[in-house]
């Protein structure tokens, strides 16, 4: 240690940072230790009826943090257009495009197994990952093989996938309007459910749920909030939200992150248990580094409990196979298998039972969309319809504070390391919640000094700022600089898991800022103001000083005008600075106006071209 020291001293620039000082795994160890400080229901030693309601409450909870409302679901397509059926080996296929309010469309394929001669069972396929959705000959090779056994499937495009192609897919900033993305598919999927269920050789009291990977996460929320869907078989996807964050490798996609839901008590397995009775089974990759195999035994058995403890011991089960984050034939006869046994009737056709030979699934007859409509409505547009006729006000700090999710005590820092130079004095505070802020203080014999934060953290705090006289402050908040996960799909990561733990990034952001600003006055100087360069450093500011009223005057170079105008900020503004609620509740000239004096905007971001994607998926 008295080594490393000694060598600090003869750095020469700020931003050169001390090897004891890397945390790699900071934003892994905050996100791990929010998710743990919610408790976990247990189901043993429930009664029938106590189990029962905990399904309603898990039911109620789900659909809030989901945005949704009772009148939502079931959905009902307001238009429905089908093309030619297109005949194959078995089966056909008729493409379909319907509509959930105008302009919002939801295309599928409608695969119809030859010789129906009574209402048959029936599957609805959501698809995972894969931007070809209904195109892509992995998914359609799993419909291919349940439509050759008997059953009519229908494959439904999820947003930005396919033919749905520009309405976006992967994006974060909806949560700011309380309509996360699934929240968006769960209700497309009700409203397909509606169609297929509506069709006179469909059996609607048959319809089972089935989905890989996104599209087993989209079968499990589904299968919770319409209870139309009598069998579910969610695949390569369920586990522990927290076995996930400890062990499981690769980011979620922004669709998979539900605010507010593991805050409010309800883990993976309460969303198999609300299934109950209905028949369930998990299907899992012994070897999937994304969705650890231990965590979906752990779900499947406790969730098991609830299935017995109403009278369906036997309801829920766990399908292993040997295989990574992939659906092998072998995994795909367990599923025909298991709808066969969950919702086959004598007198169903059997059909030819093998899968047969891939299609070409390119061909243009197959295209719900021949011609992409005039009117096509994107996920921004749904957001921005969202907060259109919203009153907003200037929220309470304590309000303000909740909604970032910022706890008691969290910004109250510690010195744990400082070191003086002829220049610079390096210093690392930790926070009353464990993260660590590296920062940098240029000396001088004046008491007073401006602190900088900047996106690009503090070496370009101090390369901007750093020529100019006075006591200059810069710091990096957690997950940047000194403290920057290995990956970028970290910062991906800890959003999520912080967002389900009913916290945010962005706050953990705020409350660096206000303890470096708190140390520093604690020291004997006066901050003079906080200079925010950047998109989100001045969300940082601007949330700061109004959660904050103790704070000093925050100067923003870089600030949104409006929230409304996340969907053109991408590249601007991340996707970790937006806030679950918050566009619901006020907005920035609300915030400023609020501040009064204590705030000057110095530059405006001006919203650019709005891109489908973002982040990891």
């Amino acid at each position: 240690m008295a080594e490393q020291l000694a060598s600090l001293l003869r750095e020469s620039d700020p931003w050169e940072r001390p090897t004891e000082l890397l945390y790699p795994t900071m934003l892994k160890d905050l996100a791990r230790q929010a998710l743990q400080r919610a408790p976990r229901y247990d189901y043993r030693g429930r009664s029938a009826r106590a189990v029962r309601e905990r399904i309603r409450e898990v039911r109620g909870i789900v659909m809030g943090c989901l945005g949704l409302r009772a009148s939502d679901i079931p959905a009902r397509p307001t238009r429905v257009r089908e093309r030619p059926a297109v005949q194959y080996d078995g089966f056909s296929i008729r493409p379909v495009a319907m509509q959930r309010g105008r302009g919002w469309y939801i295309t599928a394929h409608l695969y119809v197994p030859d010789g129906l001669t009574q209402p048959a069972p029936a599957v609805m396929h959501v698809h995972g990952h894969s931007y070809k959705g209904k195109s892509t000959d992995f998914y359609a090779r799993l419909c291919r093989g349940l439509a050759r056994r008997g059953f009519v499937v229908l494959f439904v495009d999820f947003p930005e996938a396919g033919e749905r192609k520009g309405t976006g897919h992967a994006l974060w900033y909806p949560v700011m309007a309380n309509m996360p993305l699934q929240g968006i598919m769960v209700r497309d999927n009700s409203a397909a459910l509606t169609y297929l269920a509506s069709l006179p050789f469909v059996d609607e009291r048959r319809i089972g749920v089935r989905g890989r990977s996104g599209g087993g996460n989209q079968t499990a929320f589904f299968s919770v909030v319409d209870r139309r869907a009598a069998a579910a078989a969610p695949s390569n996807a369920p586990t522990f939200i927290m076995e996930h964050a400890t062990t499981g490798s690769g980011a979620m996609c922004h669709c998979e992150a539900v605010p507010g839901l593991v805050a409010a008590g309800v883990e993976y397995h309460d969303l198999l248990a609300a299934v109950a009775p209905r028949p369930q089974r998990v299907f899992a990759g012994i070897r999937d580094p994304l969705f650890p195999i231990v965590g979906a035994r752990k779900i499947v058995e406790e969730a098991g409990v609830a299935y017995s403890a109403v009278g369906a011991a036997g309801g829920l089960g766990l399908e292993e196979h040997y295989c990574e984050h992939a659906c092998p034939a072998a995994m795909r006869e367990g599923t025909y298998r298991f709808f066969e046994e969950a919702l086959k009737r004598p007198g169903d056709v059997a059909g030819p039972g093998e899968e047969g030979d891939d299609i070409a699934l390119g061909d243009p007859r197959l295209r719900a969309l021949p011609r992409r409509p005039a009117r096509f409505v994107t996920v921004a547009d749904l957001y921005r319809a969202a907060l259109r006729g919203v009153r907003r006000g200037h929220p309470s700090p304590a309000r303000l504070n909740r909604m970032l999710g910022r706890r008691r005590g969290a910004s109250e820092p510690a010195c744990l390391v400082r070191v003086e130079g002829r220049r610079w004095e390096r210093i690392l505070l930790q926070m009353g919640d464990g993260a660590l802020a590296p920062m940098v203080l240029s000396g001088g014999r004046g008491r007073r000094v401006v602190v900088a934060v900047a996106d690009g953290g503090k070496r370009e705090a101090v390369k901007r700022l750093g020529g100019r006289r006075g006591r200059l402050a810069a710091f990096d908040w957690r997950g940047q600089g000194e403290t920057k996960p290995p990956t970028a799909q970290w910062q991906q990561r800890a959003a999520h898991y912080l967002a389900f733990a009913g916290e945010t990034l962005i706050g953990g952001r705020v409350t660096d800022l206000v303890g470096v600003v708190r140390w520093l006055e604690s020291e004997g100087l006066e901050v003079e103001k906080i200079v925010a360069l950047g998109g989100e450093a001045s969300l940082v500011a601007l949330l700061g000083a109004a959660a904050e009223p103790r704070l000093p005057r925050v100067e923003l170079h870089g600030l949104a005008r409006t929230l409304r105008d996340a969907p053109g900020l991408m590249g601007q503004v991340r996707y970790t600075a937006w806030v679950p609620g918050l566009a619901l509740a006020t907005d920035i000239p609300q915030l400023l106006k609020g501040l009064k004096d204590r705030a000057a905007v110095r530059r405006w971001l001006r919203p650019g071209e709005e891109k489908p994607r973002e982040g990891f998926t």
